[in-house]
């Protein structure tokens, strides 16, 4: 009986370990994905702050793109480094004020490649803003019905925020979710939250797409799974904001183009 009893232990000792090993990984995903959702979602409400702040700093300003990146830089810039007081604030600008986002760790710059934001303004169209022969549109704040005047004297833009990733095995676990969810990359090793699973099979078979194209640094997906293949998990926040121009629109903002070069300031 007692040599029954101690084999009964011995296997149920075996069995709580092969459990824990196989729930360990979930677990462990369950606390650090939720901590990096969670950051995400604050990394998401920081973009719609942003791309506000960004079209009323154009709507101000001429619709100058040096105006709208640095007003969204200065409110992406907590999901970087501490701005807690005035003086990290200003230093961590002076190190982006270029529009590099420029991740740092404890031992030194981990990226410093990607843009920290990039901007298209929608409108107004620019063959209409270069046909004003370097004047400015006189008539901004003339009333008016007309659809397409109005829309000639609204600033619209589209912006992306790219966040970085930095919590661990969760950006890893959570970058590969994404690639596959966005037809990008297809993911078919071992499950990491499953070990029993050799095949994880993360391919989404839905028309998911990450939105328009023609941004200032390229295609987004193809950034993405160049930036995870070295090690850097990044995922691009897509916002929107339109406002009416309360300065009139200049023909020398809009020389290169409805996009916003990344560094040319």
């Amino acid at each position: 009986m007692a040599s029954s009893e101690s084999q009964r232990r011995h296997f149920e000792s075996g069995q709580a370990a092969v459990e824990a090993a196989l729930c360990m990984p979930l677990v462990v995903f369950l606390v650090l994905g939720s901590l990096q959702l969670f950051m995400l979602l604050q990394g998401r409400i920081l973009a719609q702050v942003a791309v506000y702040r960004a079209v009323r700093a154009g709507s101000l300003n001429h619709g100058s793109c040096q105006a709208m990146t640095h007003a969204a830089l200065v409110t992406m810039l907590p999901t970087v480094t501490s701005t807690t007081t005035g003086a990290k604030l200003a230093r961590a600008f002076e190190e982006r004020e270029r529009n590099y986002l420029r991740v740092s760790g404890s031992k030194g710059d981990l990226f410093t490649e990607g843009p920290m934001v990039e901007i298209v303004r929608e409108s107004p169209d620019v063959a209409w803003v270069r046909g004003l022969d370097g004047n400015e549109d006189l008539l901004f704040d003339v009333p008016t019905d007309s659809a397409v005047e109005l829309r000639r004297r609204t600033l619209e833009i589209r912006m992306v925020a790219w966040y970085y990733m930095r919590i661990p095995f969760a950006d890893w676990v959570m970058s590969r979710m994404f690639l596959a969810h966005f037809h990008l990359k297809n993911y078919n090793s071992a499950n990491p939250l499953n070990p029993a699973e050799k095949k994880a099979d993360w391919w989404n078979d839905t028309d998911v797409e990450l939105g328009a194209d023609e941004w200032p640094g390229g295609d987004l997906g193809s950034r993405m799974v160049k930036w995870s293949g070295q090690g850097h998990y990044l995922f691009p926040i897509q916002v929107h904001a339109a406002m009416r121009m309360m300065t009139p629109v200049k023909a020398e903002n809009f020389q290169g183009g409805a996009a916003c070069s990344l560094h040319g300031f």
